[in-house]
């Protein structure tokens, strides 16, 4: 028997796997902003280069020349279907992804996503009207469906167990460092002339996680479960170091666990479907703990600041709105860093127990700031609520997923859970406008309720799953 106690190294091949797989993330966070910034030059409300008009004509720059209009005459409804539908598409996406990558891999899977995204982001560049938007926007919303279910699980089923943390925070950051670097570049092309450059980059970045892709292997898993015990041990070798005999013991553990579900479930060995996954005895903890984790993360308000944050900061500073908005984007990559360094030494409990607690708070304070008009004090809260959603709400619930399921349910599960979370985050985005106009300010005393009840059904119905291995580990004493 080999030493399974080894230290392990991070190698790198393991990093680009990583960092390949994260593109489709990073694509899922630009496409949720790319419309936010040039939306007035796009919908043909404000039609002029904001900084005096360039030397040429509009017919003569690259998209005119070309036969794209300068603008697309949308009214706000029509341009909030447009931005809305990526939401629907999402939920398409999270609904096949788990069938997908069972039958076909993940790196397939992913491969043929990052062609989805394509596909979209270039129908968007040349759209020269609404409904050619519409259908673009689905794509892309499709293909961040299937990227958030499929790429939290591969990052697992490929990183050892010392590690899981690390690298699975990484899926969160990469949709942050997406959000951001559309916010980034959209300081320079948000006008009428440049404006199609913000999604041609989206293709740009489809085009090279498309050729990434060549160069990553498959989940040994989803090898060792279709039978290829040697490809799956050649992939442990090259991610995991060490030696041959070192990646043959872990795929040997990996078959023992697969094997030991048999007394959890009748029909182990299979995948459920998501039906099984949702109705059957078997998975009715980790469903349970799934469901309440995936939408408290969106009911405890995140997304009334990242689609809404320069509206609620705009009563109290009118001028300075958008720099903070772009301050927020910026804390939130920063701070889930932090997670990702921290989390696999203070564990994903404390983390989600304490995050939810501050986000708790900090609500509070945020109600405060707009309800008796204290600019500072909202500015502080708000970025405060940023920080404490970013070490743990945030980044923890997508990646914990597959660690509280069975290995042959991971990939349902993950769906699942996606599923859940695209229908809280429609629910937050779209009621939100509506009770902020009622309620003002007091809308963030029901954000800060809810955190209140996470933190308390995290705290006795949530597992520890740090370091643990099988899921009889997970759920021992719950």
């Amino acid at each position: 028997m080999g030493n399974t106690r080894r230290k392990i190294e991070l190698t790198s091949s393991l990093i680009l796997a990583v960092l390949v797989s994260c593109l489709g993330t990073i694509q899922f966070g630009y496409h949720i902003a790319e419309l936010n910034a040039p939306q007035q030059f796009l919908t043909c409300s404000e039609v002029k280069y904001p900084h005096g008009d360039p030397d040429i004509p509009y017919d003569e720059t690259l998209f005119g020349r070309h036969g794209l209009v300068q603008c697309i005459p949308m009214t706000t409804e029509q341009f909030g279907v447009v931005t809305s539908v990526l939401s629907v598409g999402g939920l398409i996406g999270s609904y096949i992804a788990g069938q997908l990558a069972a039958k076909y891999g993940k790196k397939k899977i992913s491969q043929g996503t990052a062609f989805v995204y394509f596909i979209g982001s270039l129908m968007l560049t040349m759209a020269n009207g609404y409904w050619t938007m519409i259908f673009g926007r689905l794509l892309v919303g499709m293909a961040s469906g299937i990227s958030i279910v499929v790429i939290p699980v591969y990052i697992n089923e490929i990183t050892p167990a010392e590690y899981k943390g690390a690298m699975g925070t990484m899926n969160q950051l990469s949709i942050n460092i997406g959000i951001l670097f559309t916010q980034t570049i959209a300081l320079i092309f948000t006008n009428s002339y440049y404006w199609r450059w913000i999604l041609l980059i989206g293709t740009a970045i489809a085009l090279v996680n498309f050729v990434a892709w060549s160069t990553i292997d498959e989940s040994p898993k989803w090898l060792l479960k279709r039978g290829l015990t040697s490809e799956a041990e050649m992939v442990v070798y090259k991610l995991h170091g060490g030696t041959y005999q070192d990646a043959k013991d872990q795929i040997q553990t990996w078959q023992t666990d697969m094997n030991s579900h048999h007394e959890h479930a009748d029909f182990a060995g299979r995948e459920p479907t998501l039906w099984e996954f949702v109705t059957r005895e078997e998975y009715k903890k980790p469903r349970n703990v799934i469901f309440m984790i995936l939408c408290a993360q969106q009911f405890c308000g995140i997304n009334s600041i990242i689609f809404y944050g320069v509206k609620v900061i705009s009563n109290s500073l009118p001028n300075s709105a958008v720099l903070v908005n772009f301050g927020i984007s910026v804390l939130n990559v920063l701070m889930t860093f932090v997670a990702s360094v921290i989390i696999d030494s203070l564990g994903r409990k404390p983390l989600l127990l304490s995050s939810s607690a501050l986000m708790a708070g900090t609500s509070f304070l945020i109600s405060i700031g707009i309800s008796k008009d204290v600019p500072i004090l909202l500015v502080i809260a708000v970025f405060a609520y940023i920080a404490s959603f970013a070490i743990g709400v945030g980044p923890i619930p997508l990646m914990i997923i597959s660690e509280l399921t069975t290995h042959e349910a991971a990939a349902k599960a993950q769906s699942f859970g996606t599923i859940c979370n695209w229908l809280a985050t429609f629910l937050v985005g779209f009621l939100f406008p509506s009770f902020h106009e009622v309620m003002g300010g007091a809308v963030y005393c029901i954000f800060s309720i809810v955190a209140i009840g996470f933190v308390i059904y995290i705290k006795y119905r949530v597992p520890e799953t740090k370091n643990k291995t099988s899921y009889s580990d997970v759920w021992r004493g719950y």
